[in-house]
């Protein structure tokens, strides 16, 4: 039986999940070290709209494997594993951020701290892992219900649960933000970004049909030429006074947007595989950082710079160039700093196996 664990690597896969990692550094930097926040006509507001979803699209990507035999043993065993990978690494380095870094820069006290990290929707930035658990629980529990099912059907039941969350996400968003429980759980991440996980894991599935159809020349076309394009009028719309109708305008434009940068990423980095395989330095190290994206994600809110006088010049001069030049330069160097943290940990085996989710070498 094949499982996740023993999955060959799809090394511009791998390079991919590289890149969106340096990108989430990217846009931490910039709004948290350097105080830019979103509405600034600059990179990050365009990096942001496709950032994450990314990220989910390349894990359901990952998660399928049509070869997995599911019954209640195999279930069991990939949820313990899911949670300790997910959730103990979280609540270690979520609980010592909140507890240390966060509590003493807000002038709270420890327990203050950990407190907000327990009760905001979004964990102090560390949502990420709970939602994609979310993801698991509800990608594993289908497919052991439906073990049975044709394969299309399975997906579509999928697809039918990614759609119902995102409309009632899309209902009432303070709905969700003012519920305790719902904070608790990352529950309006989940709403939101399961439709990409979907997304992923139907590609991976027809991955044959779908990357043919990406290699068309026109469809390429028409797919850069749309991302521009909505880009542009979204941008046009934080000119016009919102009411009803432009306020539901933006709210699509943007969910098309989000579709569309996936899209145009997976097609970028397929075609250039080569460039990004193994065989060239740049494919190595985008790969290297998507292997160690979840040490880089835990460890890396301790090491952002506190740059705010960055932030200020660049609003003021609106050099994008130099302003993506410096940002990127940064988030590398947090990263390079990650992994030097990253490989101290994994020297101790119970360390990387509880910490970082790493497997043990049996």
């Amino acid at each position: 039986m094949q499982t996740a664990t023993t999955k060959k690597r799809i090394g511009w896969i791998d390079a991919l999940r590289g890149f969106t990692m340096i990108l989430v550094v990217f846009s931490h930097v910039e709004i948290q070290g350097m105080g830019m926040e979103t509405g600034y006509t600059g990179v990050n507001d365009l990096l942001r709209m496709f950032r994450m979803p990314l990220f989910f699209f390349v894990s359901g990507f990952i998660a399928f494997c049509p070869e997995e035999d599911w019954n209640w043993k195999h279930y069991q065993g990939n949820m313990l594993k899911k949670m300790r990978v997910q959730l103990v690494p979280m609540l270690f380095f979520g609980l010592a951020y909140a507890a240390l870094y966060y509590a003493h820069s807000m002038g709270m006290t420890a327990r203050q701290g950990v407190s907000e990290f327990i009760n905001d929707g979004e964990k102090l930035g560390y949502w990420f892992t709970v939602v994609l658990l979310g993801m698991f629980v509800i990608y594993y529990t289908v497919s052991l219900l439906m073990r049975k099912a044709k394969l299309a059907y399975r997906q579509g039941v999928l697809v039918a649960i990614a759609l119902c969350l995102f409309a009632m996400s899309y209902s009432s968003v303070t709905h969700y933000a003012n519920n305790r429980v719902a904070n608790w759980l990352c529950l309006y991440n989940i709403m939101v970004y399961f439709q990409f996980f979907v997304m992923g894991n139907l590609v991976s599935c027809y991955r044959e049909r779908v990357f043919k159809v990406m290699s068309n020349q026109y469809v390429a076309g028409a797919v850069l030429l749309l991302f521009a394009g909505l880009y542009v009028f979204y941008c046009a719309q934080s000119d016009v006074q919102h009411n009803y109708v432009v306020t539901h305008v933006s709210k699509l434009t943007a969910w098309m947007i989000q579709y569309m940068g996936v899209i145009t990423m997976v097609m970028i980095f397929r075609h250039y595989e080569r460039f990004f395989s193994s065989e060239s330095r740049i494919g190595r190290g985008l790969q290297h950082i998507g292997q160690r994206t979840l040490d880089i994600y835990l460890i890396h809110y301790f090491l952002i710079p506190s740059l705010p006088m960055l932030g200020v010049f660049f609003s003021k001069s609106g050099n994008m160039v130099l302003e993506a030049t410096t940002a990127i330069a940064l988030s590398l160097l947090v990263i390079l700093f990650c992994l030097v943290i990253s490989y101290i940990i994994r020297l101790s085996p119970f360390l990387s196996y509880w910490l970082l989710g790493v497997k043990r070498e049996k």
